[in-house]
């Protein structure tokens, strides 16, 4: 349930720093200090934007499914049989 919210929350963040909504974003913030910085800067606005939309995607999905982290450790365990410590006991 934890991590649903978490992931939730990511995902929100995601939607809302979506550089296409930009477009969306500049009239809510039309005549505060924040819209002329977006207005002045808009193409570093729009890289930055971008990269926290990546960051917010893929943390959302990596909370997503946390279970799926602990499968891929366990397989990629490999077994010697060659192994002394298996002789020790």
């Amino acid at each position: 349930m934890k991590n649903t919210l978490k992931s939730s929350g990511w995902f929100l963040v995601a939607l809302i720093t979506c550089p296409c909504h930009l477009v969306l974003l500049l009239p809510l913030f039309a005549g505060t200090a924040l819209g002329s910085y977006f207005t002045e800067f808009k193409d570093v606005i729009f890289i930055l934007m971008g990269l926290l939309f990546v960051l917010a995607l893929f943390m959302g999905w990596r909370k997503l499914d946390p279970e799926r982290k602990n499968e891929t450790k366990k397989d990629t365990t490999t077994h010697d049989c060659c192994s002394m410590e298996r002789f020790k006991s």
